[in-house]
């Protein structure tokens, strides 16, 4: 059966490659998309994470995308935060989102920043000094070709680079909070506060603490960040459902085509099969072997078309993190040969079903 198999794909090369290329196309579809939206997701939680901290006190409203949201907290609830037992440090933050530039940058006051921070590692240079100076993270500096000493415009100012830090902490751009708020028309205001909690405290019960002292802010534990973003960013959820039921139906309608389409020339052939002795469940499974087969050629092309697309991607735009679970790989294979041999099925059954007599005669 397997030879036979191989013979029907190689008759109709055109056929064959173009269905492939049809499950492919489902396939880099589901992986592409789940990639960009997983690697901003992943990429965000983890470099707000890395700011420092266990906890992170927003308004109320506030979302977890920072980029939505802009300077409405008075700085002056950091001495608050710090009255809270156990907690030993608290950090303001204002955060702006740059839409000429497409990223955020982060305005920081140097002294509580590096009070909760651990992570930020200079590469070159330093931490500004200077109300005019920025520093920005090594992914920013490669892509805008920019280096310590050089001049960065940001709202309409110049600001010179004072350093370049290792990518994967805070925003791609730090400068002074103070500058950021004179900048745009803040003053004495943050987006959100990272604290610190003392060592040997319990973080949970400093948690509850903060929530008791602060009913009215939203706190969100920073090692929860992902899962907290994932589940509560809009239309996330409802973009992947609808990713993954195009891809599937597209799957299925290209194989249900192209095997509906072989069995109508392949009339003749399968009367001689059947009048041969050949039974129904062998001209279905020799049907959905064939479809089977040509989804998984499909996948593995599809596998590597998504390879491409992502390395052009990351040269194109090298700021644009992609991240694949590898559940989703697997996801992505199984509902390719799901929709291919959920397609194949009728075209299947109709060729169980043909008379050996009329077939015979069929032109």
């Amino acid at each position: 059966m397997i030879k036979h198999i191989y013979s029907n794909l190689l008759q109709r090369p055109t056929r064959t490659i173009v269905s492939m290329l049809a499950i492919s196309v489902g396939v880099v579809l589901i992986l592409v998309s789940v990639g960009l939206t997983y690697g901003q997701l992943t990429d965000t939680a983890e470099r707000t994470r890395r700011v420092g901290g266990d906890f992170m006190v927003q308004p109320p409203d506030a979302s977890l995308i920072l980029a939505l949201n802009s300077g409405t907290l008075p700085v002056k609830i950091q001495k608050v935060i710090e009255t809270v037992d156990g907690v030993e440090a608290a950090a303001p933050i204002l955060v702006k989102f740059l839409n000429d530039k497409f990223h955020i940058v982060f305005g920081i006051e140097k002294e509580s920043f590096l009070s909760v921070n651990t992570t930020l590692r200079f590469v070159d240079g330093e931490l500004f000094t200077e109300p005019k100076q920025v520093v920005v993270d090594t992914i920013y500096a490669r892509s805008r070709a920019v280096s310590v000493g050089d001049t960065l415009e940001i709202l309409g100012n110049d600001f010179v680079i004072s350093g370049v830090f290792e990518q994967g902490t805070a925003a791609r751009v730090l400068m002074p909070m103070q500058t950021l708020q004179e900048m745009i028309g803040a003053p004495d205001k943050a987006t959100m506060f990272f604290v610190r909690v003392k060592d040997g405290e319990s973080s949970e019960e400093v948690f509850k603490r903060l929530n008791e002292r602060m009913p009215h802010y939203k706190i969100t534990k920073t090692s929860e960040l992902q899962e907290i973003m994932a589940a509560n960013t809009p239309v996330f959820k409802q973009f992947l459902t609808a990713i993954v039921a195009i891809s599937v139906v597209i799957s299925f309608l290209i194989v249900l085509l192209a095997m509906y389409s072989t069995i109508t020339e392949r009339t003749r052939e399968i009367g001689i099969l059947k009048s041969l002795g050949a039974s129904k469940m062998y001209i279905v499974q020799s049907i959905l072997k064939e479809s089977i087969l040509i989804c998984v050629l499909g996948v593995v092309l599809g596998f590597i078309l998504t390879f491409i697309a992502i390395q052009l991607i990351l040269v194109t735009f090298p700021s644009m993190p992609v991240y694949i679970p590898a559940y989703w790989r697997l996801a992505a294979a199984a509902l390719a040969l799901a929709g291919g041999s959920l397609g194949a099925l009728y075209p299947a059954v109709k060729a169980a079903q043909l008379d050996p007599v009329r077939a015979l005669g069929y032109e």
